[in-house]
């Protein structure tokens, strides 16, 4: 999957236009939209909380609760060699 970014400011958010878009008549593309974010957060303790945040939500994202099965615990402390 190759990517392609560009940057456009909504005028109209019933109607928007891409132009010059690298790709060929008929080919299927995946649109995402993204907001603009501010610049990145350039204070540790702000970094931190993001990252804080982040790992929170995946931990409660049920997509991994799979992983709460007995099932998964295929591995031991037992399996493999430790790292010296």
């Amino acid at each position: 999957m190759h990517a392609y970014r560009t940057h456009i400011v909504i005028t109209d958010p019933d109607h928007t236009v891409l132009r010059g878009l690298p790709f060929k008549v008929g080919q299927r593309v995946e649109i995402v939209l993204l907001e603009e974010t501010e610049q990145p957060a350039k204070n540790e303790a702000t970094r931190t909380m993001l990252e804080q945040e982040w790992l929170r939500a995946a931990a409660s994202n049920p997509a991994f609760e799979f992983l709460a099965d007995v099932d998964e615990d295929i591995y031991s402390l037992a399996d493999g060699k430790a790292l010296k």
